[in-house]
Formats: C-alpha cells, structure tokens, sequence
C-alpha cells in the first residue's frame, strides 16, 4: 500500500526540517520512504507556482501509484534551467515538502497533508540566513506570492494537522 504526505506552508517555516524528521522516523521504523523538495520542481522564481508545477505535480502521482519509478525534474538554480531529471525506485512511503505541495493536484492521493506556519518575519530571517541576504528582494516577491497561491489553492483549510513553528 502506498502513502503520501504533504507538508506545505510558507517559506522558511520549518517545512524541510519537519520533512527530515518525518523521514528520519519511518526509515527508522523499517519503512521504504523517499522525500522530494519542491525547490527541485520549480520553474525559477516566476513560473514556479503555475500551472506547469501542477502539470509535474500530476505526472508524480501518476508516477508513485502506478510505475515501478519516479522520474523527478531538477531543476539547476544556477542556469536558471531544468537539467536531467533523476529517477527514484518508487517507495511505499512518500513525502512531498515545500510550497506548492499540498495543492489540490496532490490532495486526492494524500494520506496526510500537513500545514506549517511560522511568522512572516521569523519566516523570512530563516531564509536569508540560510540561502543569502542578496536574495531578500526576490524572497519578499515570493513571499506575495506564495500567499496568493495559498489563497487560491485554499490550501491550510485543506491540511489534516496544522503546525507552528517552533522560533
């Protein structure tokens, strides 16, 4: 039997961290998992929320519940380009984390779908410190809309569990 999790919030609100945990417990417990970052998926900074995310999101399911592989797009930050794609063998267990996770493209297959949030401002310094102060104007660019997209997908009201981030 299959099963997905999704763990979508804003930027820097401790989605990944709580993705690795997650992972680090199933394995532990024996179980066959694999977690894929949506910083992989995305089309650069202005295309990654679009309809060509959901359209990747679809083939990933498609994917996960029928094939005996995951082919996952890379997408190089540095080029501003897609690179060769990996293949994953398709686990019993997976976890989607990042922005745009738990859209409503994901939520028919999702066995859980979590929401992490933390303040916007705590949420923004974790991403600085961790990816750069030269991207901040970009990040609160980002910021609007990931918001949007949120809005629009009406994705925390769709999560099973909400989590605060801890400061």
């Amino acid at each position: 039997m299959k099963s997905l999790i999704t763990i979508d919030g804003p930027s820097g609100s401790g989605k990944t961290t709580l993705a690795a945990q997650i992972h680090d417990s199933l394995r532990s417990d024996g179980f066959d998992v694999a977690t894929i970052h949506m910083d992989n998926l995305y089309d650069g900074w202005d295309k990654a929320l679009d309809r060509s995310l959901s359209q990747i999101l679809q083939t990933i399911m498609d994917d996960f519940f029928n094939s005996p592989r995951i082919s996952i797009p890379q997408y190089d930050w540095q080029r501003s380009r897609y690179s060769a794609p990996i293949a994953i063998i398709s686990p019993s267990h997976l976890i989607l984390e990042g922005v745009g996770s738990g859209q409503q493209v994901t939520r028919q297959w999702a066995n859980i779908k979590l929401w992490v949030e933390a303040p916007t401002d705590l949420a923004l310094r974790r991403v600085l410190t961790r990816d750069g102060i030269q991207i901040r104007e970009k990040m609160q660019q980002w910021q609007v809309r990931e918001a949007e997209h949120f809005l629009l997908e009406g994705t925390k009201s769709a999560a099973d569990y909400r989590v605060k981030s801890a400061p």
